[in-house]
């Protein structure tokens, strides 16, 4: 499981982040200001501004066997648009 911080920004480095030295992966030394960015082992990931983000496997799927009888699945537009929203839209959307 992970957590979300809204509207947080992207630390610069261990010393500009909120987690300070509670994170496993700090590599900030007390007294001199850390070079180069963040780790290649920060487990921060960027999100992008995006849509509504939904619980895709919560979704109810569907199967259908057209006149050439390979049958397909498929999810209704319509669970897409009521599926509640795990993260709300941002970003103008």
């Amino acid at each position: 499981m992970g957590i979300y911080i809204k509207d947080m920004r992207m630390p610069a480095n261990c010393d500009d982040c909120l987690l300070g030295s509670d994170c496993p992966y700090d590599q900030s030394i007390d007294g001199y200001k850390m070079q180069g960015g963040r780790p290649r082992t920060c487990p921060l990931i960027h999100i992008l501004p995006h849509g509504r983000l939904i619980d895709a496997d919560k979704l109810t799927v569907s199967t259908a066997v057209p006149l050439d009888g390979k049958p397909y699945q498929y999810v209704h537009i319509d669970n897409i648009k009521d599926a509640p929203a795990v993260i709300p839209a941002e970003g103008g959307e």
